[in-house]
């Protein structure tokens, strides 16, 4: 266990809050800082744009034991609803690369979430059939675990997309299921999981799974597999250390994100 007692080193977060690519030197030098490699089990990175990890953090990380990768690839880069985010053959071209740097194509999950409809002057913007590409896209590239979810509109998203001249459209339950069937069923027909992050109606899973970070850790060394505190009912995620803030506010200008407090 590399001399260290099981479970005392920490699973970092990087982050729920904000897109690293936008902030990398500064969490990078927070990172060493504060968690310095001997201090950390498995770094957790959450981004739509693979560069945060092949480039702009890729020195800092390749320091640390474990990095495992959420890349979130809704299928929406590149239009008004994700203006300032790559579109998604762009990104899904990089999941090769990444899984290299990473070592293990099981140390990366692709996120087609949120999933969501919105409407503009007539025109519908929606994911719910793009997502399936990408799921079979990342699939072939050997990834075999997706997570979606469908969008939280909270009031301030609400307000931000009727300020803009957005309406969002409620799927019914009904409509809801079957979108989730059709997005499972392209996933298990290559062998891949898609796992409901916070979905009504679907077992509880981790994003963050500190049984899966210890069997993938090179040294199998273990972490803290405790249940994480303060995070939504529905959510099984293991204890980490989060090293985002929701004032790093992201420019990506995605219509849907309820982290921006701009409306």
């Amino acid at each position: 266990m590399c001399g260290t007692t099981q479970g005392s080193r920490v699973v970092l977060s990087l982050s729920r809050r904000t897109e690293p690519y936008f902030y990398a030197e500064r969490l990078a030098a927070l990172l060493l800082a504060r968690y310095p490699p001997e201090r950390v089990h498995t770094v957790v990175v959450w981004t739509k744009f693979p560069e945060t990890v092949l480039l702009k953090l890729r020195t800092v990380l390749s320091m640390y034991s474990q990095v495992y990768v959420h890349l979130t690839v809704t299928g929406l880069g590149g239009t008004l609803v994700e203006p300032r985010v790559a579109r998604p053959e762009a990104v899904l071209a990089q999941i090769p690369p990444l899984v290299e740097f990473l070592g293990d194509p099981r140390r990366l999950r692709v996120r087609t979430d949120p999933l969501v409809m919105l409407r503009r002057n007539g025109e519908v913007f929606s994911n719910l059939e793009t997502a399936v590409q990408v799921i079979r896209a990342a699939a072939a590239m050997g990834v075999t675990a997706f997570s979606a979810s469908f969008v939280e509109l909270y009031p301030k998203v609400q307000r931000r997309l009727l300020r803009r001249g957005w309406e969002a459209v409620r799927l019914t339950p009904e409509e809801r299921e079957r979108v989730w069937e059709k997005l499972s069923a392209a996933a298990a027909a290559t062998g891949a999981v898609l796992y409901g992050c916070c979905v009504p109606g679907t077992p509880v899973s981790r994003c963050i799974d500190g049984e899966l970070l210890s069997a993938l850790h090179p040294a199998g060394e273990r972490c803290r597999v405790d249940k994480a505190k303060g995070q939504r009912a529905l959510c099984g995620c293991t204890h980490s250390i989060d090293i985002g803030w929701y004032n790093m506010t992201c420019p990506s200008g995605c219509l849907y994100c309820y982290a921006n407090s701009a409306v």
